[in-house]
């Protein structure tokens, strides 16, 4: 077993217990057992024991809710791969956590003779862990036509969030969901409500107008990070403290089967789901959530786990 990383400080979750559908028998898939889990996360926490903030640490309560779920709502054949999934999620929950071990025990195993329990022990980084999940980078052809609106049928799926605080909200969002239509390249395939939400970290400014859309482009993800970009630059966005006021803000949450970690970009986004304002318009869209990698159930969790949750309101439609 690889040894822990260096520098790394650690969060223990012992003894977490749920119920689920896991095993190659028919009755394991008709009937929920009982499954224990031990995790030990390696990560920076150096900034939370300085802060005494939250949002400085990994969220062991929202850890929680993420092996909860997907004990309790997939199924598997092996404990292998149960063990498996269950390190992926908690990897792309929180971009901090670089080293997870998981012991992953079924309490009652169906074998003749004694045995109190059969399990697992999975060590892996986050490299060996999300690197499997390859990025599909689109190569553009410069030689062909791109004059032409994307059809429905090519190009992968995306998910943006927006908000603006700042003048007219609404008009400030409606202007960038029309200069994303009119960009070659992306098709917006459907829309969330609109939710005023309170402000994240600067708390001294005024509440947001938050949501999200799902969009279909033949865009590689740089290239769509690129034009964002342009069209915040457009609309008059100018750059202010972090988490600051903001006339229009668009984010790339998830990408199609894609993993990036650079300066520039991470995909997913890096702290989607630590923020209500982000969740809760996402789970309007079911096509959406299936872009996350996550499940209805999980996000639901997740957003009511989060610290802007009491503060997010719908108010209509985006």
């Amino acid at each position: 077993m690889s040894a822990p990383m260096q520098h790394m400080d650690k969060i223990l979750i012992e003894g977490l217990k749920a119920w689920g559908k896991h095993g190659v028998l028919d009755f394991e898939k008709q009937y929920p057992q009982a499954f224990t889990v031990d995790m030990e996360i390696w990560a920076d926490l150096s900034k939370a024991y300085l802060s005494d903030n939250l949002e400085d640490t990994v969220n062991y309560a929202c850890i929680y809710e993420v092996i909860k779920t997907v004990i309790e709502t997939q199924s598997f054949r092996l404990v292998e791969r149960l063990a498996f999934v269950i390190l992926e999620k908690v990897f792309r929950h929180d971009v901090r956590i670089q080293r997870i071990r998981i012991r992953l025990i079924k309490n009652k195993a169906p074998l003749e003779g004694q045995v109190d329990s059969i399990g697992v022990e999975i060590e892996k980084n986050r490299t060996q862990v999300l690197l499997q999940d390859t990025c599909k980078i689109i190569e553009t052809n410069v030689n062909a036509d791109t004059s032409a609106k994307t059809d429905t049928d090519e190009g992968y799926r995306a998910v943006l969030a927006l908000g603006s605080n700042v003048g007219d909200k609404h008009q400030n969002m409606q202007r960038a969901l029309e200069m994303l239509s009119d960009c070659d390249g992306i098709v917006i395939l459907n829309k969330s409500k609109l939710y005023e939400t309170e402000p994240v970290g600067y708390v001294d400014q005024e509440k947001f107008y938050n949501a999200a859309i799902l969009v279909k482009t033949t865009l590689n993800p740089f290239d769509l990070y690129s034009k964002i970009k342009d069209i915040e630059n457009n609309l008059g966005r100018k750059k202010t403290i972090r988490w600051g006021p903001r006339l229009i803000d668009i984010d790339i949450i998830a990408y199609e089967r894609c993993v990036i970690n650079t300066k520039g970009l991470t995909l997913p986004h890096k702290e989607y789901m630590q923020r209500a304002f982000v969740l809760k318009p996402i789970s309007d869209m079911p096509d959406a959530v299936e872009v996350t990698g996550l499940n209805m159930t999980l996000i639901e969790k997740m957003t009511t786990c989060a610290d802007d949750y009491q503060g997010l309101k719908c108010i209509g439609s985006l």
